[in-house]
């Protein structure tokens, strides 16, 4: 039986109902057509010679989901299905909708307003087929014919035209030639259309099975030049044709199509908003064109699968060997299940233990880029995901999170002065002692941080030494940690003395073990 499909067993109770009143009511659109090309289907069209207010007589629970246009959406055991009254369309509003919906009983009156023969069938409830324009003839042709004058039917909704071409994907059909050249000389009525419907279009073209062929329509019938940020483009979209695999979602899709459209990164979301994708959609379709873009240069590491994510990576290794290179995307779940964290919730401290270590009540933008300085090490493999390490991180860190800074004191003594250390004559302070009190102050902003046995050697030093200070003059030396990487700390100093910033330094100091370094040095 031709309508042996769940979905059409489901709903033949529904027919049957309408049939009791008196109506007649039919499967109607794509669920027949794709049923006549042994598709499966997802859902079933109906379509009835009852008015709306007789379909919600008939049935006890119904929606007004489109009763303007003479759809009415019924509840039959849990399912919902929609139900049009036949109808007749006078003239068409801005190239969409009818300004009038006209109900008649007729099924071919109903019928011959549809787009294309092949959508043009109807089916009642024991198979028969009502055919009345040849749509079975187009179907094992490969044809997609518009029904009656093509001019009135493109004239009447614009869409139709972006339909035509993504049927050509979808199905692997080709375009009657007389319903081809009308949308040759129509396509600029494309822009009259809303772009979130073009994109509906444009979106299953480019999953289809055919796309090459559809971007090929797409692009001779000049649809494309009516579309955001495609004017011109013919390259760019000739090369997504020609790509040799088929995608299995749009947001890979979109993914290579910008690729080819060589598009920069500040201007990928501009782009995709002219097309009023969503946040979403925008936020994954740059996420995987900067993915893809780092793919064709190296292999996925860890860094560049977390800010990916293993969903998007893996679409992307489905469709890599299209460049040229091998699909590895057994290497990437084995790199996927090693990887460390996959998300910062995956760190082994929490926001709350953060700020307790840190000794403080509020964070700050500072708290997101500590999390991002801890992901960063954790994924180099240079800091270990445990609650140990990384509380002892922060710890040793946490004077430049909180840019803290050391303060210490000096007096100019005799020993301090250039006449008596020998680097001058004059017995102002010589620029070797004010480095020792420098490097002292650093030596005391740390020093509570480093583990027993552990102490701090300078290594290097920018000293601009400014003013002279004679003999007792009180010296303040403040000093803050820039940096710390490795076993390496870096310090930016000043020295002031009577309101005077006397000296400014930059200094390294290393962090080593004490007793071995000594040792190294017998």
């Amino acid at each position: 039986m031709i309508i042996n499909a769940p979905e059409f067993q489901k709903a033949i109770p529904i027919i049957e109902a309408i049939e009791r009143a008196g109506y007649e009511a039919y499967f109607v659109g794509g669920s027949v057509r794709d049923t006549l090309l042994h598709l499966d289907i997802s859902d079933v069209d109906i379509a009835s010679s009852a008015m709306p207010e007789e379909i919600q007589r008939i049935f006890p629970i119904t929606f007004d989901v489109g009763i303007q246009h003479g759809t009415v959406m019924v509840l039959h055991e849990r399912e919902t299905y929609e139900i049009t009254t036949f109808r007749t369309e006078s003239k068409y509003e801005k190239f969409r909708r009818p300004e009038k919906v006209q109900y008649v009983r007729s099924l071919q009156d109903d019928l011959k307003r549809r787009d294309f023969t092949i959508n043009a069938i109807a089916i009642d409830r024991h198979g028969n087929i009502k055919d009345y324009f040849n749509g079975q003839e187009d179907l094992a042709n490969k044809l997609i014919r518009a029904v009656g004058n093509p001019e009135e039917r493109f004239r009447e909704d614009a869409l139709r035209m972006m339909r035509a071409a993504r049927f050509v994907s979808q199905l692997d059909f080709e375009i009657e030639q007389a319903t081809k050249e009308a949308i040759i000389e129509y396509h600029p009525l494309l822009s009259k259309i809303a772009v979130e419907r073009v994109r509906e279009e444009w979106n299953k073209l480019l999953i289809g099975r055919n796309r090459k062929g559809g971007i090929k329509f797409f692009v001779e019938t000049r649809l494309f030049q009516m579309c955001p940020g495609f004017q011109n483009r013919e390259k760019a979209l000739i090369d997504l044709a020609l790509f040799p695999l088929q995608f299995k979602g749009t947001t890979i899709a979109w993914t290579v199509l910008i690729h080819f459209l060589d598009l920069k990164d500040e201007a990928i979301e501009p782009f995709l908003r002219q097309w009023k994708c969503s946040r979403k959609e925008i936020m994954d379709i740059r996420i995987g064109v900067q993915a893809l873009n780092k793919r064709l240069q190296q292999f996925w590491d860890y860094p560049l699968l977390f800010e990916t994510g293993i969903e998007i990576a893996m679409q992307i290794e489905a469709i890599i060997e299209g460049f040229g290179l091998p699909n590895q995307s057994e290497n990437l779940i084995e790199l996927n299940e090693s990887m460390p964290i996959h998300t910062l919730k995956d760190l082994a401290l929490d926001g709350k233990e953060l700020l307790s270590l840190l000794g403080i009540q509020r964070g700050g933008p500072f708290v997101g880029e500590i999390f991002e300085e801890l992901k960063t090490l954790v994924l180099a493999n240079k800091l270990e995901n445990s609650h140990p390490a990384i509380r002892d991180f922060i710890m040793k860190r946490r004077m430049i999170y909180l840019d803290e800074t050391f303060a210490a004191v000096y007096t100019v003594g005799q020993k301090d002065l250039a006449s008596e250390i020998g680097s001058g004559t004059l017995p102002v302070l010589a620029t070797p002692a004010l480095l020792a009190m420098i490097e002292n102050a650093c030596m005391g902003i740390v020093k509570e941080h480093l583990s027993e046995g552990d102490t701090t050697v300078g290594i290097h030093c920018d000293l601009h030494h400014k003013k002279a200070s004679p003999i007792h003059a009180e010296i303040t030396v403040t000093v803050r940690v820039t940096e710390h990487r490795g076993n390496k700390y870096f310090f930016e100093c000043a020295a002031h003395s009577q309101g005077h910033e006397i000296a400014s330094a930059k200094h390294t100091r290393a962090v080593v073990n004490a007793n071995e370094f000594m040792a190294s040095l017998q």
